[in-house]
C-alpha cells in the first residue's frame, strides 16, 4: 500500500488507519504471508484491526459486504493475478503499472468497506473488552490459523 493524497474521494479514516498500520515493522510482511499462504484478505484483516481500535467486534453479519465482495472479485484479484504473472525483470514496467492499479483498486475496496461499516446496525460494541482479546476475536473471524493470529497480535502490539 502506498501513501495517497488525503483529498481524493476514497479517503476515509479506515484508509488513513490502513496506511499507518501497514507501514509498521512486520505488519505488511505478515499480512502478505496470510494472503499468500492462507488466502486471507488483507483489507479485511486491516478492517478487523481498525474495528478493534474502535472497540467494535467483527461479526459474520458485518462481513456481508456485497459491493466490496464484487469489487474484490472483479478488480483487486484479477489485477493481482496479472501482476503475479509478470516477470520481475523482463516485465518490470508493466508489473509496476499493475501494482499501481492494484493499489488504487485496494483503496477503492477500503472505501467500499468503510461505507458498508459506517452507520451499520450490525456493528457490535465491545466497550470494556480487553483490547488484545478483541484483536484475537476479530482476526479469528477471518482465519482459524491461531498461530497467524497470535503473530499478528504480537506484531500489532509492537506498534
Amino acid at each position: 500500500m502506498a501513501a495517497q493524497c488525503a483529498t481524493d474521494s476514497d479517503d476515509n479514516p479506515l484508509w488513513q488507519y490502513a496506511l499507518t498500520v501497514y507501514a509498521k515493522p512486520g505488519i505488511a510482511q505478515h499480512l502478505l504471508l496470510g494472503q499468500d499462504q492462507l488466502g486471507l484478505d488483507v483489507l479485511w484483516c486491516l478492517t478487523a484491526l481498525w474495528l478493534a481500535e474502535q472497540k467494535q467486534r467483527l461479526t459474520p453479519a458485518l462481513m456481508q459486504q456485497v459491493a466490496y465482495d464484487e469489487w474484490r472479485s472483479n478488480m483487486i484479484i484479477p489485477l493481482r493475478e496479472l501482476r503475479y504473472r509478470c516477470d520481475k525483470t523482463r516485465d518490470a514496467a508493466l508489473r509496476k503499472a499493475l501494482l499501481a492499479a492494484e493499489l488504487a483498486a485496494e483503496k477503492r475496496g477500503i472505501a467500499l468497506l468503510y461505507a458498508g461499516l459506517e452507520g451499520n446496525n450490525d456493528i457490535v460494541s465491545a466497550t470494556g473488552c480487553d483490547f488484545t482479546k478483541l484483536l484475537i476475536e476479530n482476526l479469528s473471524m477471518l482465519t482459524g490459523d491461531q498461530r497467524w493470529v497470535a503473530d499478528m497480535v504480537e506484531f500489532y502490539g509492537n506498534k
